[in-house]
């Protein structure tokens, strides 16, 4: 099964887990010396875009951890942007890619 964009979009909004995994994948996306300085080096769609490196990081460490994620950090990854849309859902296309097997 193939699972679009808004399918990724809609277990992100509905799923908490969905939310942590999806930290954690892509944290592995992000090279090894982004992962080692906690922030975005590389213009190469792989991981979080710069703003969202450090954090994103961390609370995928977070959630590997504890195997979950605080309402706080859950609220910030699906509060809404100015078009509307949540923080998480920018990272959609990569995890649809992902899902489908079309990426590691």
């Amino acid at each position: 099964m193939n699972y679009s964009k808004e399918d990724i979009i809609h277990l992100l909004a509905t799923s908490d887990k969905a939310v942590g995994r999806a930290l954690v994948r892509l944290t592995r996306r992000q090279t090894s010396d982004e992962i080692r300085d906690q922030e975005t080096k590389w213009d190469n769609d792989r991981g979080f875009r710069p703003c969202h490196a450090r954090l994103g990081q961390r609370d995928a460490d977070y959630f590997s951890y504890y195997g979950n994620l605080t309402q706080e950090k859950l609220n910030f990854w699906r509060s809404r942007q100015r078009d509307g849309k949540m923080r998480i859902s920018v990272y959609a296309g990569q995890l649809t890619r992902i899902s489908n097997g079309w990426e590691d």
